[in-house]
């Protein structure tokens, strides 16, 4: 009997540990920014946020310091204050500090460049949630609304899951986190798939997500077997995937369970490169008729493809998983970098 307990408080304190070694993506993320995560410091963030305007000239003026740290300092907390100041950032591009010109091109472009959930973004909303858990601590905590994974945390191996994400393969093949980007292993000796699955079950405590919901992520592939491998996002029993390296992409949305096309390949209009992160989305929304329609966006730099397409709800089935996909033979390895569910 004692040894019988001695084994299930073990189990329960592994369990514990286990659940304790997850991240709050929000805390990295203010860690990554340089800001501190005390309550004060939040909330000086955050009213500084809505009154940017009294601060921008003397920030870009910052942008042309003698001091490095000073002018990498000042372009940060221009980035923090997101899109809003883009139109303000370009009136001020004709000055005569060519450091100041070059700095806010580099700003404009990362601002106008990315999907809904640009780092900016992320720092709002997570010093808005810190802020309000701690005003509420008894509050009763609602169903996740935002999933955020960074890939911080690097891992050897990826075949045991990694955070919240657990791993599924027909080929034997796992992967690794490493230098912030996931990566599934590539140059299999059979056709498979390897997937890193976001379980609904997991993190909303329901059996399936809402019916509306966007995932995006960064995607990308290496150089081998152009074409003979794919990349992309699955939810439920359909994804979407491309070809890196391959001419124009050859996108295409597909059954997982039995690779059955739902729109053949198509003509992305630009080779996707590869060894390069490209910023992907999926918009999904369950129609009246449980029907589902899928809208993807692939961007690499000024280059855009975007294509919807309505699935049966039989061919999708139940909207229980999300998952970053690496399928095929022969070919590079697929990377990955910041994945980001938004059930709002």
């Amino acid at each position: 009997m004692a040894m019988k307990w001695t084994l299930l408080m073990t189990s329960a304190l592994l369990a514990l540990a286990s659940a304790q070694e997850l991240t709050d993506w929000r805390l990295e993320l203010l860690k990554e920014s340089g800001l501190s995560a005390e309550t004060e410091a939040l909330e000086k963030f955050q009213k500084g946020l809505s009154q940017p305007d009294g601060n921008l000239d003397k920030m870009v003026k910052q942008l042309g310091s003698e001091e490095f740290k000073q002018r990498e300092q000042a372009q940060k907390e221009i980035l923090l204050l997101g899109k809003n100041v883009l139109p303000q950032l370009r009136l001020m591009l004709n000055s005569d500090d060519p450091e100041i010109r070059m700095r806010l091109e580099t700003i404009m472009n990362q601002l106008e460049v990315g999907g809904r959930w640009a780092k900016d973004n992320l720092l709002r909303e997570a010093v808005a949630s810190l802020l309000e858990e701690r005003k509420n601590p008894d509050a009763a905590k609602p169903n996740a609304k935002l999933f955020v994974e960074f890939f911080n945390k690097d891992a050897a191996s990826v075949s045991d899951g990694y955070q919240r994400l657990k791993f599924k393969t027909g080929v034997g093949e796992a992967g690794s986190v490493k230098d912030g980007m996931a990566r599934l292993n590539g140059k299999h000796d059979r056709d498979g798939d390897q997937q890193l699955l976001l379980l609904a079950k997991d993190l909303t405590e329901k059996e399936e997500f809402p019916d509306s919901f966007r995932v995006e992520s960064k995607i990308g592939g290496g150089d081998e077997g152009m074409g003979a491998f794919h990349v992309g996002i699955s939810v439920g029993n359909v994804r979407a995937l491309f070809h890196p390296g391959y001419q124009n992409g050859a996108f295409r949305i597909e059954q997982v369970s039995n690779n059955l096309a739902i729109l053949g390949n198509t003509d992305m209009t630009f080779t996707p490169p590869s060894n390069k992160l490209l910023f992907m989305s999926m918009d999904i929304k369950r129609l009246p008729n449980k029907d589902v329609e899928i809208s993807v966006k692939i961007t690499h730099e000024k280059q855009t493809f975007r294509t919807s397409q309505i699935v049966k709800a039989d061919a999708i089935g139940k909207l229980d998983r999300i998952a970053l996909d690496r399928s095929g033979r022969n070919g590079g390895d697929a990377i990955f970098d910041d994945l980001i569910v938004d059930l709002k």
